[in-house]
């Protein structure tokens, strides 16, 4: 696509201002795609496949960890944009290392095999295993933070953490940006930023309200039907 045609997409997008003080997402994702369709069937699919590698929570459980590194390795070799290609390695290290922090809380040790995770830092974590924060606080600012709440079992306040880390980073790539199929990725990132929050948040409000209800029904909640 032309500039002048991302420039006609991205502006038809509504903005979208803040992560946490949103109640719902500024568009549908049914509108979203609509939009979306403008761009060539190239891009739609690179999207589609930088979108999965970014946020796959919704992916299979019974992929395993190989399957996914192949797919990461497979779709960062697509992406053709430097800024793209960095901000992926970024989310990639980031998920890896709240992974290698999850499994040294649990007590286990170094992983064995070279190519264990994702990203550029894993042979790194591996060597610093035994390292605070895998000695890198001063790469991951947030890291310590994600480290307290883990320890905490706070995981409202864990998964506040790593989206802000992921808004800011998402800030910070787009002050480069302006009319670029780039720019367009980083948007639907933010929406699906949006999408994530606002569901555990409405998640996090049911579950506080079957626990009032509990709470004030005491032994008589177990007798109702469900």
């Amino acid at each position: 696509m032309a500039e002048k045609a991302y420039h006609s997409l991205l502006t038809s997008l509504p903005h979208i201002d803040s992560l946490f003080d949103s109640q719902v997402t500024p568009i549908s994702r049914y509108q979203l795609e609509r939009r979306l369709s403008s761009l060539s069937f190239t891009e739609r699919k690179l999207l589609s496949k930088i979108e999965r590698l970014m946020h796959w929570d919704s992916a299979k459980d019974d992929t395993s960890d190989a399957e996914l590194i192949k797919f990461a390795t497979r779709t960062r070799e697509q992406v053709n944009s430097k800024v793209l290609t960095e901000l992926i390695d970024w989310r990639l290290d980031m998920r890896t290392v709240v992974a290698a922090l999850r499994h040294k809380r649990a007590g286990a040790g170094a992983p064995s095999k070279p190519r264990w995770s994702f990203g550029t830092r894993y042979e790194f974590i591996r060597r610093n295993w035994n390292v605070p924060y895998f000695n890198l606080q001063f790469t991951f600012p947030w890291l310590p933070d994600v480290a307290r709440y883990m320890e905490a079992d706070q995981s409202f306040e864990l998964e506040q953490e790593l989206l802000k880390a992921v808004w800011h980073e998402l800030d910070r790539v787009e002050t480069t940006q302006r009319f670029s199929f780039e720019a367009v990725v980083i948007y639907v990132l933010r929406w699906n930023l949006v999408s994530r929050w606002t569901t555990y948040n409405n998640e996090l409000a049911i579950e506080r309200f079957d626990q009032l209800v509990e709470n004030a029904l005491g032994e008589f909640a177990h007798d109702l039907p469900n």
